[in-house]
Parts: C-alpha cells; sequence; structure tokens
C-alpha cells in the first residue's frame, strides 16, 4: 500500500480481522494479505482491531506478584552486589531442560543446547511443542503452525501435537474446533484441510 494512504476495508475483510483476532498481529497480517491480495502492514491491521475492540487478550503487562527484570539492581549498567562479574556463572543459571511459561503467550518454554542467535549465547529458550514435534518429525515447515488437540497449551506430549498449515490453522479457529468433544477434533482437522484444499482450487481456476 503507497505511504499515506489508507486502506478501505470491505465487509468480508472487516469479518475476516474479526473471527483472526486472536492471532499474534504479524500472523494476522501475513494471512491477511495473501488472502485478499493486499498489502497492508502490521501496524495498520493492528491499529483497525485495536479501533473495533478485536483484542488478542494479551495485555504485556506483569501479572501480579511478578517483579521487573531489574528489581534490585541500581541503574541499568552500574555493577552492584546484585550483578556478576565478568566469567562468572550466577549458582542458580538453569539447566538443560528447564521450563517456564513465556508470560506473553502462556505456552512452555524449555532451554535447550542451540545457539542464540540475538545472544550468540549457546543455550536459548524455544516452544516446548515445537523442540517436542521436531524431535519426532524433524523441522518444522515453513508457513506452518503446531496445535495442541486438547487445546491445552500446557500439555506438549506429542499425541497432542498435530502440524498444520496456518490456513488450516485459521479455518480450525473459525470452526471453533477446540469447542468439540477431543475425539472429534481429529476429524474437524481433515474437514479444515478438505475445505481449504477446495478453496485454494477455486481460487486458482478463476
Amino acid at each position: 500500500m503507497p505511504k499515506g494512504q489508507s486502506h478501505s476495508y470491505n465487509d468480508e475483510e472487516k469479518a475476516f480481522l474479526k473471527n483472526n483476532c486472536v492471532l499474534p498481529r504479524k500472523e494476522l497480517a501475513d494471512l491477511f494479505n495473501q488472502k485478499f491480495g493486499a498489502q497492508v502492514n502490521i501496524s495498520a491491521i493492528s491499529s483497525f482491531c485495536k479501533r473495533h475492540g478485536w483484542l488478542t487478550g494479551r495485555d504485556g503487562k506483569l501479572k501480579k506478584g511478578n517483579q521487573p527484570w531489574n528489581t534490585g539492581t541500581k541503574g541499568v549498567c552500574k555493577p552492584n552486589s546484585g550483578s556478576f562479574q565478568k566469567g562468572v556463572k550466577p549458582t542458580n543459571q538453569k539447566p538443560l531442560g528447564h521450563e517456564r511459561i513465556c508470560s506473553k503467550d502462556g505456552f512452555v518454554l524449555i532451554k535447550v543446547a542451540e545457539n542464540n542467535p540475538y545472544t550468540d549465547a549457546e543455550t536459548r529458550y524455544r516452544y516446548k511443542h515445537h523442540v517436542v514435534w521436531e524431535q519426532h518429525n524433524g523441522a518444522i515447515p515453513v508457513k506452518h503452525v503446531i496445535r495442541f488437540f486438547d487445546g491445552d497449551p500446557l500439555n506438549s506430549a506429542i499425541e497432542n501435537l498435530c502440524c498444520v498449515t496456518k490456513f488450516v490453522n485459521m479455518r480450525m479457529n473459525q470452526n471453533r474446533v477446540n469447542d468439540l468433544p477431543i475425539e472429534l477434533r481429529p476429524t474437524a482437522k481433515v474437514i479444515a484441510e478438505l475445505e481449504v484444499m477446495l478453496f485454494e482450487k477455486v481460487r486458482a481456476n478463476q
């Protein structure tokens, strides 16, 4: 979209954004642009959803009882009794396999022996359901996501995970698959895959 020109949303586009407002804004913008052949940036999508009250449910605030990371540190760069000297590892350094819940999205993170591309550290935290899936099936394909059959982001057992495209994931959300009895969800996944396949075939023939 040219700079300074706003996008005029039609009813179908508005319904799409409303039905998928819980998605992370980058993913929502990517899917929106791919579906409608648009070039709307993330900021515009986010602002439009915010104006209409279509929020993700993630406010980014610390929960009651949590403390900010720099509690007890005087200044950003000034060393004090709570700071570690270079080369000295803290006694409470978490071991490989340590798990914690991400405050942003509620998924379980696990510490793994992989290079951190942001800090160049030898270890990093990754989503546990991604790690478990890759241990059994290899790398997650591009434009795919891992879903939880029972809808519980804390249950990363391999039998509870499935890998689907972002469009199938979106369709499953639209079909409210997580509201179905758990024994019907694998069938609902197949139905969503067929619906997306049919939609793409029809669009290709237009």
